[in-house]
């Protein structure tokens, strides 16, 4: 599996933790975000090959940061697209298509298992 640049956008400490975890059994590149707006401003400077996104964050929400990263794209006309897959407890129907309008790739259930990480990874 190719090392891959990980953004996470994560307010809660104890789910940094975890997803930072799991994420190194995996031999990844990480980087961490408290908030969505610290994830735009980090995105601004770097490229990344995947955000993982929490939803409800102070400052800017996983929603808004996920279209402020896409307007990004689309202004610097950046040669790739990052894939953006959202992390929440929520396992809303309607939360999952407001994140596909939102503008991201994929949903992650928290608690999420390895092999859902594992088929990120290797997309």
């Amino acid at each position: 599996m190719k090392k891959k640049k990980i953004l996470i956008a994560e307010d809660n400490l104890i789910n940094q933790k975890v997803a930072l975890l799991m994420l190194k059994k995996f031999d990844q590149i990480i980087e961490l975000a408290d908030n969505g707006l610290i994830a735009v401003e980090k995105f601004k400077s770097d490229t990344y090959d995947l955000v993982l996104m929490d939803l409800h964050m102070p400052e800017l929400d996983g929603f808004e940061a996920t279209k402020q990263i896409r307007q990004i794209e689309q202004v610097e006309q950046r040669p790739a697209r990052v894939k953006i897959y959202a992390m929440t407890a929520s396992s809303a129907h309607d939360e999952r298509d407001n994140c596909l309008d939102a503008g991201m790739d994929g949903y992650l259930s928290k608690p999420f298992k390895n092999q859902e990480v594992l088929e990120i990874l290797g997309e």
